[in-house]
């Protein structure tokens, strides 16, 4: 079965995950293709899945006939577990080659989608080229029509199939996904919709039915406990409920939870059996029911029963948390009381009623309380806060636009840097690995957000802003670039072009295309919006100083030192004169100023302004702070370009080390550590080890920002100086 209530949306990344999550690229990124094993346990078994298992079996094992094979059914179903329990009976056959040969994709947003096909063609072999050409589908399918290998394609989630036309249609077999030739090779589909033309004769439609009445009666057994009785009567409750998974768990939970109770707290018509609950659906408490999937009955019956205890505020927050993405949401950082106090339905709501409400919601498996939990937090981060998360089912039943507004506003407050801190510290990123998903998932709700009020739209902007600084902080800049380009068109709507809040948006625009490899384009951008700095506020505002400061960076990137040393000098002059030597925007463009130096082949000044800085810094941050590992970074790189190889070799493995521990081993800044640091081990005559990590940084940066980046490049290049490839 699969743990919690069954979704296997987000975040993703987790999600997460990318949260956002999301999407993106792997590991902490936005898109990933990893099918997430940790959603299945054996604690209640799968029921009445048998026979499908075993059709799908059959595919993998040279006995395929190349279609899609699409699961769908009711939500609440059980489509995903479905999915999850065949990826893993393939597995445990598989065993270490199943990482390889095993994609997962979410299909509930386009561009992640769009991305997590593009992606799965660079691990299939399409040349970089074509993965982001027009073709790359075309190619994509050829290539998975000659494999002699198993592999198994999970589409998860589909709730347009409309989303899978992409360049052609679907029904024609021409769409992003399209039937295959390899008899070893599975397309499996996740879907409420199962209407034949939709999906064309290139597919089988495999309908994923209510459970037959004795595997429905075991699954309620299983939830409810032993002690509930009578047993037949859980026959009589699974005709009731239809033979929806869902609906027969969150029954039995609700019993199970009933009978721990002490039988003096609870309420007379409380139902703790099988056939006490059949009856209370038809009782007085459940009379005022619509004639709405048995889910929906379930679920108006559990709200009724709670607000009969006393907990007047758990629909309203349901429906409030219904609002959000669906991913965990971080509630101690977003239910802030003072902002949700006086609110329709919420007039009079405080902090014990809140806490009591969202137990009161867990106790009937309505939502999920949890730590949330995550390889993307790291060790020497701050705690993750605890989640609620509603399940898919339940949040489409509940959600409505009445507390749009509402989300956002919480949504602003909690992201504020006073609340979550920067999204560039690595000590806030616990916090923003959750909040992530749902400031994000405000550019899918662009519509929406358009029709709220002003000042509501200001907020989401802001919102939006701070969660692809997040995406920035780690690495996905092409993600951040998208979202940011979204807020400074919002901004320029709303507040107009020369506002500093949008002048605000472009300089991280600029900071996104100057990670993305953009120069000239960010140049552009950050001229623009320093020049509007000056006009509006004079030359030594400090937002100007930085825009000024950043254009110095690009400069110098772009190979005009020249020009890169005056502004970042004028720069200089004036954080001294106005913050005073010791301040970090001072102590930055030092350090920037110093690398220009570097370059210009003064290195005995360059080095001085190094270590003054880097002294500066392990005072005021710490050794493993980012900036504090920058320094290193740089003083490792004029010792390899000064010839002292085996100083600069131990200076690098330390700062790889930090860093990969700190930003992750595929962030940017870990990668050009590596770099130099093969380089190195290349100039030291270690041909294999430099081999292996310029070969793992050349990966690294072709999937995530083009094998045409400069970086990746000049990657490539350092391979092809290796005397020989080993092996």
């Amino acid at each position: 079965m699969v743990a919690g209530h069954g979704g296997v949306a987000a975040g993703r990344l987790e999600v997460g995950q990318l949260v956002v999550a999301a999407s993106s690229s792997s590991g902490p990124r936005i898109v990933t293709l990893t099918a997430p094993m940790g959603l299945r346990h054996a604690r209640h078994p799968l029921r009445g899945r048998t026979e499908l298992l075993l059709e799908l079996q059959r595919q993998c094992e040279g006995q395929g006939d190349g279609r899609l094979h699409v699961l769908h059914g009711l939500s609440g179903s059980g489509k995903t577990a479905v999915a999850l329990e065949f990826a893993h009976r393939l597995q445990f056959r598989l065993g270490a080659s199943f990482s390889r040969c095993t994609w997962w994709i979410d299909a509930r947003q386009a561009a992640l989608f769009e991305g997590g096909l593009r992606s799965m063609a660079r691990r299939v072999g399409v040349p970089e080229s074509v993965v982001d050409a027009d073709e790359v589908v075309d190619v994509l399918w050829h290539r998975l029509s000659q494999a002699d290998w198993p592999w198994l394609l999970v589409v998860d989630g589909v709730d347009d199939p409309s989303l899978l036309d992409g360049p052609g249609q679907l029904a024609a077999g021409t769409g992003w996904i399209r039937p295959h030739s390899c008899p070893c090779g599975l397309v499996l589909v996740t879907t409420c919709d199962g209407t034949p033309h939709v999906w064309g004769a290139g597919a089988v439609l495999r309908p994923v039915l209510p459970l037959p009445e004795r595997d429905a009666a075991r699954v309620l057994t299983d939830h409810a406990g032993p002690g509930v009785e009578p047993v037949d009567g859980a026959f009589r409750l699974a005709r009731r409920l239809g033979g929806l998974p869902l609906a027969l768990r969150m029954a039995g939970d609700y019993l199970a939870e009933v009978n721990e109770m002490p039988e003096a707290f609870r309420d007379a018509d409380m139902p703790a059996g099988f056939d006490a609950f059949v009856r209370a659906l038809d009782e007085p408490v459940g009379r005022d029911l619509s004639p709405a999937p048995m889910i929906a009955d379930m679920r108006l019956l559990a709200l009724g029963l709670l607000e009969r205890r006393g907990f007047t505020y758990t629909a309203p927050l349901l429906e409030l948390l219904s609002g959000f993405a669906d991913a965990p949401v971080p509630y101690t950082l977003v239910l802030r009381t003072p902002l949700l106090r006086g609110r329709e339905g919420l007039e009079e709501v405080d902090g014990t009623a809140v806490w009591r409400s969202l137990r009161a919601l867990a106790a009937l498996s309505m939502v999920d309380l949890s730590p949330a939990t995550g390889a993307e937090v790291s060790a020497d981060q701050a705690a993750v806060p605890t989640t609620v998360r509603v399940h898919p089912l339940i949040r489409d039943l509940s959600r409505s636009p009445r507390y749009f507004p509402l989300v956002v506003t919480l949504l602003a407050h909690a992201s504020d840097t006073s609340q979550a801190g920067k999204p560039e510290e690595p000590g806030t990123w616990a916090e923003w690995t959750l909040l992530a998903p749902h400031v994000l998932h405000l550019v899918e709700q662009e519509t929406a957000l358009a029709q709220a009020p002003a000042e509501v739209q200001i907020l989401g902007a802001s919102a939006a802003e701070m969660g692809a600084r997040y995406l920035q902080a780690r690495g996905l800049a092409r993600q951040a670039e998208a979202v940011f380009s979204k807020v400074v068109q919002w901004r320029t709507r709303l507040l107009g072009p020369s506002d500093p809040e949008t002048l605000t948006a472009q300089h991280n625009l600029a900071a996104a295309l100057h990670d993305v490899g953009e120069l000239v384009q960010a140049e552009a951008v950050y001229r623009r919006v320093w020049q509007g700095h000056c006009a509006r506020q004079g030359a030594d505002h400090p937002h100007g100083l930085t825009a000024r400061h950043e254009l110095g960076r690009v400069l110098h990137d772009l190979g005009r030192l020249a020009e890169a040393e005056e502004h970042l000098s004028a720069v200089l002059e004036s954080r001294r004169r106005l913050q005073g030597d010791g301040h970090g925007h001072t102590l930055s463009a030092r350090h920037e100023l110093a690398r220009v130096l570097h370059d210009l082949g003064r290195w005995e000044e360059a080095r001085r302004e190094y270590e003054e800085v880097l002294m500066a810094r392990r005072r005021d941050l710490d050794e493993n702070h980012p900036r504090t590992l920058t320094v290193l970074h740089n003083l490792a790189c004029l010792a390899q370009d000064e010839g002292l190889l085996e100083e600069a070799l131990e200076q690098l493995r330390e700062v790889h080390v930090t860093r990969s521990r700190v930003l992750g081993g595929a962030h940017p800044q870990t990668l050009s550590t590596a770099y130099r640091l093969g380089c190195v081990l290349r100039d030291l005559g270690s041909a294999a080890d430099a081999y292996a990590l310029l070969r793992q940084v050349h990966t690294e940066l072709s999937s995530s920002l083009g094998d045409r980046h400069a970086h990746a490049r000049r990657a490539a290049l350092a391979l092809r100086t290796l005397p020989s490839v080993p092996g």
